[in-house]
């Protein structure tokens, strides 16, 4: 219903207007979700840049997000908006964070002409509607679809990056290849030594990093399972050290491992730009589909994914060569779900730490 007053009241009066094609002095971007997905966009500034080299590249994005567009030499400015509907669970809001009507009073400052609304989440493009941006383009995956002036048909089982790159084609901007980019900072290189004694992270030795939680409960590795696993991983390679990374140490507790030298304990003990240089000392990391996996394989390391049933797996796989997948089918998936309903949570209790185990030795 909202929809069809929606496309009389606002889409068919800009049809009527017709559409004039612009090369965009200002031009936005919205990716406001999780970091997997952020991270997914990081490769598109460039590509835009080298569309309208004369535009500027303002990237719509979370407080979460935002550290994996530092340093990004063709992001001209960056707007802050941790969205509730993905802040409530999982995040504080940022103190740098704008309301929903600061938000659209923001970017109608900045005279945007052309949004890329890559998500099509209803809510997203009601904001650049409210921001007064002149072209918006995207998907209506959830509805409102009428707030753009170009709606995109929506491709069902491709690859999320697939969606992407039909947004880039629409405003005639090539796109082969959406590598994730991330730019470091020579202070910031200067200071990983510093911060690898700080963590007692040794510079020679075999390092595989370990994420210890996930973005919901529906994705995570059972404590149990990866108690007994790092046990055996311990045992088989005792020459080598386990980078464990996360944000919440109540999780070293539960793995009975903080006091235990072989692990090196990251959890809640760095930033996400640390992190992600960490990452980069690994020779391998484990751990679910989460954003610190996707950024490690993003990375070049050789990475092992811990896959649940909560999403659809052809759409949000990872590309990268180095990547491994373990899964386990169930009827259920998928079921897009924070909270696995299932009692036992068979899609990743049945991922069995010998698995994993046998898996990082063919590695």
């Amino acid at each position: 219903m909202l929809d069809a007053v929606g496309f009389l009241s606002i889409s068919v009066p800009n049809r009527l207007r017709g559409q004039t094609p612009v090369t965009p002095r200002n031009l936005l971007v919205i990716r406001i979700d999780h970091l997997g997905d952020i991270l997914q966009t990081t490769a598109v500034p460039r590509l835009l840049k080298a569309r309208f080299p004369e535009s500027r590249v303002i990237f719509l994005t979370s407080s979460w997000g935002a550290s994996l567009l530092e340093n990004n030499p063709f992001v001209d400015d960056r707007v802050i908006y941790d969205a509730p509907w993905f802040s409530k669970k999982r995040y504080v809001r940022s103190s740098e964070s704008l309301g929903i009507f600061e938000l659209a009073g923001a970017l109608k400052r900045r005279k945007i002409d052309l949004c890329l609304c890559l998500r099509g989440d209803l809510r997203e493009n009601m904001i650049a509607w409210l921001a007064g941006i002149p072209q918006r383009v995207g998907y209506g995956i959830t509805g409102g679809g009428f707030f753009l002036t170009q709606e995109l048909t929506y491709r069902d089982k491709v690859h999320e990056s697939r969606h992407t790159r039909d947004v880039l084609d629409a405003i005639g901007v090539p796109c082969d290849d959406l590598k994730p980019e991330l730019y470091f900072s020579e202070n910031e290189t200067r200071s990983l030594s510093s911060k690898c004694s700080a963590l007692g992270l040794p510079v020679s030795q075999k390092i595989v990093g370990f994420h210890v939680e996930a973005g919901s409960t529906a994705k995570q590795w059972p404590s149990e399972n990866m108690r007994i696993f790092l046990r055996q991983l311990k045992a088989r390679y005792p020459e080598g050290r386990v980078l464990l990374v996360g944000s919440d140490p109540k999780k070293t507790v539960e793995l009975q491992v903080a006091q235990d030298p072989y692990f090196i304990n990251s959890v809640g003990r760095t930033t996400l730009r640390e992190l992600c240089q960490l990452i980069k000392q690994c020779r391998l990391f484990i751990g679910p589909d989460s954003g610190p996996t996707h950024i490690a394989a993003a990375l070049g390391v050789r990475t092992l994914f811990l896959y649940s049933g909560t999403n659809v797996y052809e759409q949000w796989r990872p590309l990268a060569e180095n990547a491994v997948v373990l899964r386990y089918a169930v009827p259920c998936s998928p079921c897009g779900l924070e909270d696995c309903h299932v009692p036992g949570h068979p899609c990743m209790s049945r991922i069995t730490p010998e698995q994993v185990l046998e898996a990082v030795e063919k590695l």
